[in-house]
C-alpha cells in the first residue's frame, strides 16, 4: 500500500473539499467583518484593534474548522444511513418475493394434491386452479 492510498478517518471527501473550503472561508470572513466593525465602533487605536482582530480570528478559525468538519461529516453520515436503509429495503423486498413465491407454490401443490386424490377416487373435480394473481390474504 502506498502512502497516497491512505486516508485519514477525520477527512472530508475529495468531492466536498471545494465546498468545504468555501464554507470555512465564508465563516471566517463574516466573523472578520463583524469583528472589524465592532472594533471600529469601539474607537480603539488602530494597533490595538489589529491585535484584537488577529487574536480573535486565530481562535475563530478553530471553531470554523470544527463547524465545517461536523457539517460535512454529518452529510456523509446521512448518506451512509440512506445507503444502509436502501440495502435493507432491497433485502426485505427480495425476501418478501421469495416468501410469496413459496406461498403460491404451496397453494398450487395443495390444489394439485386435491385434484389427484379426486382423480384416484374417481370423483369429479370442479375446483378452479389457484389464480396466479390471487390475493392469498383473503
Amino acid at each position: 500500500m502506498e502512502k497516497a492510498d491512505r486516508v485519514s478517518i477525520l477527512s472530508i471527501r475529495k468531492i466536498w473539499i471545494d465546498l468545504a473550503l468555501s464554507v470555512f472561508s465564508l465563516q471566517v470572513i463574516l466573523y472578520a467583518v463583524l469583528l472589524i466593525r465592532h472594533e471600529v465602533a469601539k474607537g480603539n487605536a488602530p494597533m490595538e484593534a489589529a491585535q484584537v482582530i488577529v487574536a480573535q480570528l486565530a481562535s475563530v478559525m478553530a471553531v470554523a474548522t470544527g463547524i465545517t468538519f461536523i457539517l460535512f461529516q454529518g452529510v456523509d453520515f446521512v448518506m451512509f444511513l440512506t445507503q444502509l436503509y436502501k440495502e435493507r429495503l432491497k433485502r426485505r423486498i427480495k425476501e418478501a418475493k421469495a416468501e410469496g413465491k413459496a406461498e403460491e407454490r404451496g397453494l398450487w401443490k395443495k390444489w394439485n394434491n386435491r385434484r389427484l386424490e379426486a382423480e384416484a377416487k374417481g370423483d369429479e373435480f370442479n375446483e378452479p386452479p389457484p389464480n396466479e394473481t390471487q390475493n392469498t390474504l383473503e
